[in-house]
């Protein structure tokens, strides 16, 4: 059988040093270079104080009070993590304040201090308590993370959950076998210290550190993805009224058309009359308000399955599906009557709109519809405003009908 050397702890605190340093550097270095969120830079400064925990070590046999110093930065690691976790997802109500993260740090610690300075020479009595308190601070950080209300859809946040949990459990031999030689001379402390639990710790350090990372991609990628909806909503709204745009509009009322039976929609055009002396009396800024007035009633009194859009200007159009011509007029109707009411509610000028209706013939396209329709509502200001014109087909010319006289104040 081979023969292999027990593992020298000195050389194995060195190169556990290098690895945290290394460790420490790529979080660092991405902190620098990349985006990042809030925690981060806690997330970074756990990483660095593991490092120093490290080193600290090799100055232990010169300055004894190193030892309960490197303790100290090795047993903050899960905490800072949280505290990270804290900022990162600072909408989640984690189960305890804050400030009980720092009183568990400081208790795990004077406990340790007591039995360092009680048993200067008992180093199964020192690990033992060690091993105690980091089983402890991971499950307590654990128990944080799974409040979380993100927990269950990201994946990375699952891993760290995970890992916190392995993390502990990694560390429960050490702690049985250190409560074993409490207050028994020890010849080989490899047998408590356990070198491979300390590799396999800083493994997880390491695994820990690729996780945080992936969490700030994942994070970044959501804002990307909500960046991109609301692009979305903006090349497909139009931003004063809150209604679709023409382009937005005619994809979805050409969808809505190819879904209905042929002829069963009709179409309507309608616009503000004297807009522009709207403008010109209450400014553009009245103008505006009179635009949003006229947009959010027609979302109001419409179905769910109705579609209406901004054309351009004070222009409108609406698409009702399974719809007549004369419900459409009874639609124009109560859409005027909403605009005055909400115009006597904000006590502005009184408005008048003017309509082109029509019935959208089968295999009828709907620009060739629009425009019908809007030949219907140029028939309606020609005939006084204030009033809907439908516009008929009969063989191959156009027959304009008016069939109502629109507006409180006009009637």
């Amino acid at each position: 059988m081979p023969h292999f050397e027990p593992l020298h702890l000195p050389t194995l605190t060195l190169v556990i040093g290098v690895v945290l340093f290394m460790a420490a550097g790529i979080m660092t270095l991405v902190g620098v270079t990349q985006r990042t969120y809030r925690g981060y830079w806690f997330w970074t400064a756990a990483q660095w104080a593991n490092m120093f925990s490290a080193l600290t070590l090799f100055l232990h046999d010169a300055h004894p009070w190193m030892v309960p110093l490197s303790v100290l930065l090795s047993l903050q690691w899960p905490l800072t993590m949280l505290a990270g976790m804290r900022q990162f997802y600072i909408r989640s109500n984690f189960r305890t304040p804050a400030y009980t993260d720092l009183l568990t740090l400081v208790g795990g610690f004077l406990a340790y201090v007591t039995i360092w300075r009680n048993n200067p020479n008992d180093v199964g009595a020192r690990v033992a308590t060690f091993s105690l308190v980091n089983i402890c601070f991971y499950m307590y950080t654990a128990w944080q993370v799974h409040s979380v209300r993100d927990w269950r859809q990201s994946p990375y946040l699952k891993a760290i959950l995970f890992f916190l949990i392995v993390a502990a459990g990694f560390q429960v031999p050490r702690m049985v076998a250190a409560f074993g030689a409490w207050g028994v001379p020890v010849a080989d402390p490899n047998q408590i210290q356990q070198p491979v639990v300390l590799i396999g710790l800083v493994a997880a350090v390491m695994f820990s550190v690729y996780m945080c990372l992936l969490l700030t991609y994942e994070r970044t990628e959501q804002d990307l993805r909500e960046s991109h909806r609301q692009l979305r909503i903006m090349a497909d709204f139009d931003m004063l009224t809150q209604v679709p745009n023409r382009r937005h509009f005619n994809e979805m009322a050409s969808q809505t058309l190819r879904l209905s039976p042929p002829g069963s929609s009709a179409l309507m055009v309608f616009n503000i009359d004297h807009f522009k002396l709207v403008n010109d009396e209450s400014g553009h800024a009245g103008g505006d308000e009179a635009l949003k007035l006229v947009a959010g009633s027609a979302r109001k009194i419409l179905r769910s399955r109705d579609l209406v859009g901004r054309l351009g200007g004070d222009e409108f159009v609406a698409l009702l599906p399974n719809t007549t011509i004369n419900d459409a007029l009874h639609v124009a109707d109560r859409m005027v009557r909403q605009v005055d009411q909400g115009r006597s509610s904000l006590q502005q000028r009184p408005l008048s709109l003017s309509f082109g209706v029509v019935q959208i013939q089968p295999g009828e396209s709907l620009p060739d519809a629009t425009h019908r329709a809007d030949q219907a509502l140029q028939e309606a200001k020609r005939q006084g405003r204030g009033r809907a014109v439908a516009a008929e087909q009969e063989g191959e010319e156009g027959v304009f009908t008016t069939v109502r006289t629109l507006g409180v104040g006009e009637a």
